[in-house]
């Protein structure tokens, strides 16, 4: 989505421009094993089978989901990439501190499960790798997991660590069985029920997260300078984190995010608050 933009603005301000051509071959793109193999339980992971999670959300009045954001400095940033020690993307770092907060915020049971629903760009990870002309979809999901009172008490090193290591098992291998599912499917001619989130509905106690960390809206550029602003629009489902630069501060972060309007409170409240115990080095 970032190339198209930024090669949409760029062809604006320049009829001269020499723009590298989307690729829309998805036969090129996609191309299942001879014969397909799937190795995994796509049916209840990506699409709606017997034992989706989907099946247990509940729903909201659309009133009751607030839509706000929240900002992280850069310094609250390198603090908190700090706590975590070692190597860590900010959206790990951030994500990790996001989890614990919104979780301790809706109040949940000790015992019970909380997951986040991690959308994970496959351009990178597909072997072999799929241009970033392609213009097409290739976004799979991740799923990190912990017991409530497991992620309360873990250190932003542990937290980061799950995180990282669920977005991880999104390799070639995994991405090629994918593909090799959905060739099945087709042959047999069955109709896949797809697990997107319907209005009113709310993943509590999970959450959703996406990252636009990467989209280059500085670049935006249509012939009268960067955008002042860019934002997602108000979203009717519980439960979403978006991650994105901040128009307003160089290196800090908005998180757009929606929440049960009794939640919101506590969460703002707590948001900025670091838990203290640190990584071990």
């Amino acid at each position: 989505m970032s190339f198209f933009f930024t090669a949409w603005a760029t062809a604006v301000r320049s009829n001269s421009a020499i723009l590298p051509s989307p690729v829309t071959d998805r036969t090129a793109i996609v191309v299942p094993g001879s014969p397909p193999s799937p190795v995994f339980d796509h049916r209840n992971i990506e699409f709606r089978g017997e034992h989706s999670p989907r099946q247990l959300y509940g729903t909201l009045p659309m009133a009751r989901i607030k839509n706000f954001s929240v900002h992280f400095p850069e310094k609250f940033i390198a603090s908190l990439k700090t706590r975590v020690g070692g190597r860590c993307s900010t959206f790990q770092c951030l994500l990790a501190h996001a989890w614990k907060k919104v979780t301790e915020a809706r109040c949940l049971a000790p015992d019970e499960l909380t997951q986040i629903r991690v959308a994970v760009d496959c351009r990178n990870r597909a072997k072999p790798p799929v241009p970033m002309e392609y213009f097409g979809n290739t976004v799979l999901w991740a799923f990190p997991r912990m017991r409530v009172r497991e992620l309360l008490s873990s250190s932003y090193a542990t937290v980061v660590g799950v995180i990282r290591n669920a977005m991880a098992r999104i390799d070639a291998g995994y991405i090629q069985s994918f593909v090799d599912f959905g060739e099945v499917a087709d042959r047999c001619g069955e109709e896949l029920a797809s697990t997107a989130a319907t209005p009113g509905m709310s993943f509590c106690p999970d959450l959703e997260v996406d990252s636009w960390l990467g989209f280059r809206f500085h670049d935006l550029n249509f012939g009268h300078g960067p955008p002042c602003a860019f934002l997602p629009p108000d979203i009717p489902i519980e439960g979403i984190l978006i991650f994105v630069p901040s128009c307003s501060a160089k290196g800090g972060v908005d998180l757009f995010r929606t929440l049960y309007d009794e939640h919101v409170h506590a969460f703002k409240q707590i948001c900025h608050s670091m838990d203290r115990t640190r990584a071990k080095i």
